[in-house]
């Protein structure tokens, strides 16, 4: 089957299919350049328990100590930069 006659076929997979058909082809490619791009088991493990994770971020933009201690760091900086 040449590429032509693929793409049709291609284009009418769902997005998932073709995200599925991207990854397949990337490790495909990679095995032919002598590369093992296949995660182990542990890999996957810890992606799943990061996955599974609650994120906290945090922003000094939403901390009052953290603003006044940008501001005194940018005031201190900026004292020395005009010494």
């Amino acid at each position: 089957m040449t590429l032509n006659q693929l793409l049709p076929t291609v284009d009418r997979l769902s997005h998932q299919d073709k995200l599925r058909l991207i990854h397949f082809l990337l490790l495909a490619v990679a095995r032919e350049e002598g590369c093992n791009l296949e995660t182990t088991a542990a890999e996957t493990s810890l992606f799943d328990r990061l996955a599974a994770t609650d994120a906290v971020v945090w922003s000094p933009q939403t901390d009052e100590q953290g603003i006044q201690a940008l501001s005194n760091l940018l005031a201190t900086a900026q004292e020395q930069a005009d010494a």
